[in-house]
């Protein structure tokens, strides 16, 4: 096989023209050129039935795409995008970090340059919808047109009816203007940033993203983490995505790929990423350290104490519990789960009060001495991971007396925090974000930092993997440090089972009652 650029043609030599004169009867003509004698238009149409009959045909785009942008694109982009112009259900598996958004803005921007795609819309996080993709939009593609669609309905219904090339919106979005989007029938390619979000099919949000996606439509779910916690988080995104691939029911898959220990615990069974890898296909998939130089990171664990006043609060909520437990009443994992929180709120130097829903501050001194400690110790600028928004607000009071400062969480508009983002890429100040991983796990570019904290851990498996890689992609030129704080073998056990995606209610409960038995920092 050649492909003659010039011509655009691919060059075949056949013996035997029965597959053609059935598949391509009206597309072929006889040539001689360098041993081949058939000529066929280097179209998607034709590679697509070609691939199909087994000659493996590169996609057009790799030939005649000029990649406009503000970079080279690289290879693995190029890949990236060339599968997906060949497969209208295709899943990009890529890595965060690994630069997918703009190999699907290529591939979506030459599928309309070829009359295969009309209009485009993206679903995505609402903290990447401007951040991001419409950014992205404007720098990749600047011939092309977008539009918004967040603000209330009203508003969102206004830029839909804009005549645009692509629309963007967040996830929870479709289901506001969900009956005005099912009625555009001239979008016709679905891009799903993040869709890990959608591994729960029992949702409202999963129920309308299905109902918008047609037959006739080209559908493309985006996430580096298909299965985040468990080979049945791929049953859902499968059933969505192409049906025929997975079993109707979950619970069929759920006994293909894992086995039941007792009544709240499931473990993987051998073969489970076997039938998922099988189940999300088609599908590309590359990882960071393939295709990406990056300097590397360290992990460190940094152990910190407790004052006087949480140990003592630490002890009486714990006698609390014991006295609880010990009347007889059960403990659901839901319950466990709250009082868990309410202890690691406790440990990060804050209790919020049910009641009011105040955080009421403690004596945290010591975690606060380490914090600062770790900041000094940074060569550069620095990230903290808070998981409530109640202890943000008390290090921000602290740590503004000694560092230039910023806050990133829910109540930080979204256009305040493409400012805040904005200056600490390209100003001296702020020097540390506070940031909630909620707004900060997916999308960010922020290689200005060289050390990521996690004040305390968080309790996902997706969010503590894309915070990460927030600080850990192109543009990174120093060593990384990220550092874990505790105080508690609680905080420990977190962290132990989000690295080993042992997330659950089983591990939930079993925290629970370890913490109740006194167990020490041993346990794992």
């Amino acid at each position: 096989m050649l492909i003659h650029k010039e011509t655009k043609s691919i060059l075949l030599r056949v013996k035997n023209l029965n597959k053609l004169n059935e598949f391509l009867p009206d597309r072929y003509e006889f040539v001689d050129f360098k041993g081949h004698n058939v000529s066929i238009p280097h179209g998607l149409e034709e590679t697509k039935i070609l691939n199909n009959l087994g000659v493996p045909v590169p996609s057009p785009i790799l030939y005649y795409y000029n990649w406009p942008g503000p970079f080279p694109a690289w290879e693995h982009q190029k890949y990236t995008a060339a599968q997906l112009t060949l497969n209208r259900r295709m899943y990009v598996l890529n890595e965060a970090g690994t630069a997918k958004t703009a190999s699907s803005l290529w591939a979506a921007d030459y599928l309309m340059q070829q009359g295969m795609v009309r209009k485009c819309l993206i679903a995505c996080m609402l903290s990447t919808v401007e951040s991001v993709w419409m950014d992205e939009i404007f720098s990749f593609l600047m011939h092309r047109t977008s539009s918004l669609l967040v603000g209330d309905r009203k508003k969102r219904i206004a830029n839909l009816e804009k005549d645009v090339d692509f629309y963007v919106i967040n996830h929870d979005g479709v289901e506001v203007i969900s009956k005005e989007l099912k009625a555009r029938k001239d979008i016709d390619l679905l891009i799903l940033d993040e869709a890990s979000v959608y591994i729960n099919a029992r949702t409202t949000m999963y129920k309308k993203m299905c109902e918008l996606i047609r037959p006739d439509m080209t559908f493309w779910p985006m996430t580096a983490t298909p299965t985040p916690n468990a080979p049945t988080d791929a049953w859902a995104l499968a059933r969505m995505t192409t049906p025929s691939n997975v079993t109707p029911y979950f619970g069929s898959f759920r006994d293909l790929t894992m086995r039941q220990v007792n009544q709240f615990k499931w473990v993987e069974r051998e073969n489970a990423h076997e039938l998922v890898f099988k189940v999300l296909q088609p599908a590309v998939r590359f990882k960071k350290s393939d295709c990406i130089d990056l300097p590397p990171v360290v992990f460190k664990s940094r152990r910190c104490d407790l004052s006087d006043e949480q140990k003592k609060l630490l002890t009486d909520m714990r006698n609390k519990d014991v006295l609880q437990a010990k009347s007889g009443e059960k403990i659901s994992a839901i319950n466990a789960a709250d009082k868990l929180n309410k202890i690691r709120q406790l440990l990060c130097g804050v209790i919020k009060q049910t009641e009011t829903g105040v955080y009421v501050p403690l004596d945290f001194r010591p975690r606060l001495k380490l914090l600062i400690e770790s900041i000094d110790e940074a060569h550069a600028k620095v990230l903290v991971i808070v998981p409530f928004k109640g202890i943000i607000y008390e290090l921000q009071k602290h740590l503004h007396k000694i560092y230039s400062c910023a806050v990133i969480n829910g109540d930080v508009t979204p256009r305040r925090r493409r400012e805040i983002i904005k200056a600490f890429k390209t100003s001296k100040d702020p020097h540390v974000l506070l940031c909630h991983p909620k707004v900060m796990a997916h999308g960010l570019n922020l290689t200005e930092a060289d050390t990521l904290i996690f004040y305390g851990p968080i309790n996902s498996n997706d969010e503590a993997m894309q915070v990460v890689e927030r600080f850990n992609r192109k543009g990174q030129t120093r060593k990384m440090t990220v550092v874990k704080f505790s105080s508690h073998f609680i905080e420990d056990r977190i962290y132990k089972n989000i690295e080993t995606k042992q997330l659950g209610q089983d591990k939930t409960l079993s925290l629970y009652n370890d913490y109740l038995r006194g167990e020490d920092d041993g346990k794992s």
